[in-house]
């Protein structure tokens, strides 16, 4: 494992796993370093999954080798220069928040259009029955009513993020410049990536926008509760009732934004299983309320 001279990058960017550092006078090489601590095997995964979606052709850094500073682990990517990801562009120019979260919904029509052969990326449902199998903090009773509901969920074999939300795809579009100006949008942080109904990639961006304390949206995401919320509409309207009519696909004829709102709250509810998993067994605050209300407990 390369150990990396960190006098010869600069930090880029923070999130809850680690932090980004550019490569000084080396436009194209950055790399992630995970926080001390971090699980070993969950790197080594990311970093396979991340070379299997750049071979499946969706847009995404290059990834490149395990690299470590002494004392953290990390990634070695190919550089993305003028990059800024969707919160942070919402942020910088809030009256482009329509415009930004239709780009950002497209693109998602795109990977969810994507096929995945069988095997090479885990399987949605099993993760979440997975993840509901291990749970702590609902009952045997409780337990059976959410996994019928992810049992329920139709079958679909297409590309799924893992963790969709606004942080975690990349523009290089700059600032000020009309949507149609010359750039690339890219996918980042992989490790969740998997095969299934796009529905389920749904309920982090829902969490973040909908649910989520607006201290730690502003902390994480440079966006406050209003904005969320305009990032939402857009995404939904463009989504679900652009030309080719998701809406009525997955809810049936006549459907509107405040039922397609409505219709995925359980996916919110079900993403959650994987945030109190990687909170240690807790669930952020308001979200056991919520989950209690979406299921009728």
């Amino acid at each position: 494992m390369e150990k990396l001279d960190m006098s010869l990058y600069v930090q880029s960017g923070e999130g809850a796993n680690g932090c980004s550092y550019d490569m000084i006078g080396n436009p194209d090489v950055m790399v992630k370093l995970y926080n001390e601590g971090y699980d070993t095997s969950t790197i080594f995964t990311e970093l396979e999954v991340a070379e299997k979606v750049f071979i499946l052709g969706v847009p995404s850094p290059e990834p490149g080798q395990i690299v470590t500073d002494g004392k953290r682990i990390g990634i070695r990517f190919r550089r993305i220069t003028g990059k800024r990801s969707f919160s942070r562009m919402s942020a910088d120019e809030p009256g482009r928040v329509d415009e930004f979260s239709r780009e950002f919904a497209r693109y998602y029509k795109g990977l969810h259009s994507t096929e995945c052969p069988e095997g090479l990326f885990p399987d949605a449902k099993e993760q979440f029955l997975h993840l509901l199998d291990a749970d702590r903090l609902f009952t045997t009773e409780q337990k059976k009513v959410i996994g019928d509901f992810i049992r329920n969920v139709p079958d679909c074999t297409t590309a799924l993020h893992g963790d969709m939300h606004m942080g975690n795809v990349i523009s290089t579009l700059k600032p000020g410049a009309p949507l149609d100006s010359p750039h690339n949008v890219y996918f980042i942080d992989l490790g969740y990536f998997a095969r299934g109904c796009p529905l389920f990639d749904m309920g982090m961006l829902n969490n973040i926008c909908l649910y989520a304390d607006d201290e730690f949206r502003y902390h994480d995401f440079h966006i406050h509760a209003d904005i969320a919320r305009k990032f939402w509409d857009g995404f939904v309207d463009e989504y679900f009732f652009g030309t080719d009519k998701l809406g009525e696909k997955w809810f049936g004829k006549g459907v509107d934004a405040a039922a397609v709102e409505k219709a995925l709250e359980p996916f919110y509810a079900v993403k959650m299983l994987l945030v109190e998993y990687n909170l240690g067994g807790v669930l952020p605050p308001g979200a056991k309320e919520d989950i209690d209300r979406i299921f009728g407990f």
